[in-house]
């Protein structure tokens, strides 16, 4: 099981462009910082077109969502997947691109949650 302690470090090893990440002192915050900068970066990758980055952010995801604790869970559907409606492509063609490169667990997630809302 991944802990909210291991997060930052499999992010960091895992996606080298997190290694300019600050984080805070406090360890305890480090989940939340690491969160949030991996979500931003996914999203510019799929905004610039970096398919190749774009689907390593959604893979490594799906592992943490797949393998983490209940806090990396949490934050994968409250923080990464609630993003994905920030930076869906509004061109259908482009919008099917990035949906195939998601995982199905994260995507069902997804749907489920913008159902939800009554989007």
């Amino acid at each position: 099981m991944i802990t909210r302690y291991e997060v930052p470090v499999l992010l960091k090893a895992t996606i080298p462009d997190l290694q300019q990440t600050c984080m805070p002192a406090k360890a305890s915050l480090e989940i939340y910082v690491a969160m949030n900068s991996f979500t931003d970066l996914t999203r510019h990758a799929v905004e610039d077109h970096n398919m190749n980055l774009a689907k390593r952010c959604f893979t490594l995801a799906e592992k943490l969502y797949r393998e983490g604790d209940s806090l990396v869970k949490l934050l994968i559907e409250n923080c990464f997947v609630y993003s994905f409606s920030l930076f869906m492509p509004k061109d259908r063609h482009e919008m099917l691109i990035v949906e195939s490169m998601i995982p199905a667990s994260l995507y069902n997630l997804y749907v489920k949650q913008v159902s939800a809302s009554g989007c």
